[in-house]
């Protein structure tokens, strides 16, 4: 053929299923996104703290008046840390639960003979007899507080005496003591009783703890509420044994307090707020809510349960809904979708399944792109806009579903970033046992693409609607602790005062006369850049004789953002493949592209078909 020109331009998208001589997607990339159809490198990330003291496992951001109050949660911890608008990251504050005994009192007030003839603790009696008055009710109380402590109850208290005031304490420390009735059967002498209150269970430490957040409005209070919950369910999905939640002030500092659970249903799947009620789900396909307005109460008046399926559920978001049905939920079984409405009075929710024979990777998979949900099955990726249909992926589905580590693929992660219309999945690629890579769907292109992550991986995230960026958490520990990242900040690398560049790079489809009916090499002699470019970048010229035949790679020709010189406003170059693709990297401090329209001359050459 005589030389032409060729607009150096594929298909949105990386295709990695299949051969790269088949389609006419690009066929390789690394940190690089599509928008407009046009290859563009992924933003960079900055450290903002590297001080949490373990890896993520969970990680959250609520805005309140220009601050994001993050919270992260992993074995044994849960930490809090603000972000401001500039970036900044305030100290860490430890906000793990801890375990402290529920306190009641009696105080004796009148009578100046008589007994106090029993106490009794949630209708348990406390004291092995009858004590009788003792010289002031001073002594009597002192007297009181010596018999409970040395007799065993189940459960157990100890008790100490103040002037006339017997404080009692529950030997275990235990959330489940709260509100037990404090009394006592007297002779001749009264008392004042208060019922045991400020208990609390620590948060039960485990490696394969994973965490959820959520956030509700306490109108008595007139404060954010921060609700948390975490299950052992890093080894596997499951898992039916754990369960924990706590709430707290979001703003506070102080650490988080549990939640009663009913005994009769756990929170091993999760939770999650459909204001005003606190659902909470998990074993054998059971749902609970607390009562309205109130997350700390699962079991007063208007609080319930149901069991709406037989398989775990393990994810559960908000879903719109009319006047009348709201709240409405959607619920990830490992098999089903399940919807609740709200419907009053004495069943309060509906809930009916919109999908069965369905599949979810993890509890942390889901999106919810503009009130569509995206998530990813164990074999097919899924989204739900009224119903569940699959989301095709001709692209890189079976690169996905092939290499990822199965055996750790509850810790797979998904985010969105809104402003470029994408959904990330990150999950651990082979035999690494962090999430090391990630597969992107953009909703506005529909296409796909994948790239590795930083650093050795990335082990939680989530989009920080204050700084619209996503914040992901680091695997590497340092001396200091694992860091904290803020993605899509300028176009480096930036650690302290280290600055490292981002390697980006796409290669394109591939150009063949022989497709075509010609059975001729292609000669590329020269290309004309078009990037809204910073820094220096390359081109490299790569293919094969045929699509058997090994991969020839040329030298790198560079070129820079400025054409200072003449030579330097194009690249000059002389190879022949008969399969041929051009591979552009940009790989420089400060380095960033956008791609326009790139011309390759090209005319025909030999037309030998072995290598």
């Amino acid at each position: 053929m005589p030389a032409s020109t060729v607009v150096l331009r594929s298909q949105p998208g990386i295709k990695r299923d299949g051969t790269k001589y088949d389609g006419d997607f690009y066929t390789d990339g690394q940190w690089v996104r599509f928008q407009r159809g046009l290859p563009r490198k992924i933003g960079g990330y900055r450290s903002i703290t590297k001080y949490l003291t373990e890896i993520s496992r969970g990680l959250a951001a609520f805005t309140s008046m220009d601050i994001a109050y993050a919270h992260s949660g992993s074995a044994t911890l849960l930490q809090r840390f603000t972000i401001d608008t500039t970036l900044n990251s305030s100290i860490m504050t430890d906000r793990t639960p801890t375990a402290i005994a529920a306190i009641g009192t009696l105080t004796l007030a009148t009578g100046g003979a008589g007994s106090v003839d029993s106490v009794t603790v949630n209708g348990v009696t406390i004291t092995s007899g009858s004590v009788a008055f003792n010289v002031s009710l001073g002594q009597t109380a002192t007297d009181v507080a010596s018999n409970i402590t040395a007799h065993t109850s189940v459960p157990n208290y100890t008790a100490a005496a103040v002037g006339t005031t017997i404080t009692i304490t529950a030997v275990t420390a235990n959330v489940d003591t709260n509100g037990y009735v404090v009394a006592a059967t007297l002779t001749t002498i009264t008392v004042t009783a208060t019922p045991m209150a400020g208990g609390n269970t620590a948060l039960i430490p485990s490696a394969n703890n994973q965490w959820m957040f959520d956030y509700m409005y306490d109108p008595t209070s007139a404060v954010n509420s921060v609700i948390a919950n975490v299950a052992p369910n890093g080894d596997c999905s499951c898992n039916n044994e754990g369960g924990q939640i706590f709430y707290g002030n979001l703003e506070g500092t102080d650490r988080l307090v549990n939640i009663k659970i009913p005994s009769t249903v756990n929170a091993t799947g999760g939770m999650v707020i459909l204001h005003p009620y606190l659902f909470y789900y998990g074993s054998d396909g059971v749902i609970g809510w607390s009562i309205p307005g109130d997350p700390t109460d699962l079991s007063g008046t208007g609080s319930g349960s149901a069991r709406v399926w037989g398989q775990k559920i393990i994810k559960g978001l908000p879903l719109r809904a009319g006047s009348g049905s709201a709240p409405a939920g959607l619920f990830w079984a490992n098999d089903a979708v399940i919807r609740s409405t709200f419907v009053g009075g004495a069943a309060i929710f509906n809930f009916d399944v919109v999908a069965s024979d369905t599949s979810i990777m993890s509890a942390a998979c889901v999106v919810d792109f503009d009130g569509v949900f995206y998530w990813a099955g164990v074999d097919r990726f899924l989204m739900f806009n009224g119903v569940v249909r699959e989301v095709p992926n001709p692209m890189n589905l079976n690169w996905f579903f092939d290499s990822i580590n199965e055996q750790q693929r509850t810790k797979v992660f998904a985010f969105k970033v809104a402003r470029f219309g994408e959904i990330w999945w990150c999950y651990p690629r082979g035999t690494a046992t962090e999430c090391t890579h990630a597969v992107i769907y953009n909703v506005r292109e529909n296409a796909w693409y994948d790239t590795k992550l930083p650093n050795s991986g990335r082990s939680a995230g989530v989009f920080g609607n204050l700084f619209a960026r996503p914040l992901l958490t680091g695997v590497d520990v340092e001396p200091e602790g694992y860091k904290v990242w803020i993605h899509e900040s300028g176009v480096d690398s930036i650690s302290g005062q280290t600055a490292l560049p981002v390697e980006s790079y796409f290669e394109t489809a591939d150009i063949s006369a022989v497709a075509k009916g010609n059975n001729s090499a292609l000669r590329i002699t020269q290309i004309e850049p078009d990037f809204i470019q910073s820094g220096d970048m390359t081109v490299q010229i790569t293919g094969r004789a045929n699509a058997r035949a090994p991969e020839v790679y040329s030298t790198l020709f560079t070129f820079p953002d400025s054409a200072t010189l003449s030579y330097q406003q194009i690249v000059m170059l002389k190879e022949q493949r008969r399969e041929l693709r051009a591979k552009f990297t940009s790989n420089t401090i400060g380095g960033n592209y956008e791609m326009g329209q790139v011309i390759a001359h090209i005319d025909t050459a030999d037309h030998r078909s072995l290598a």
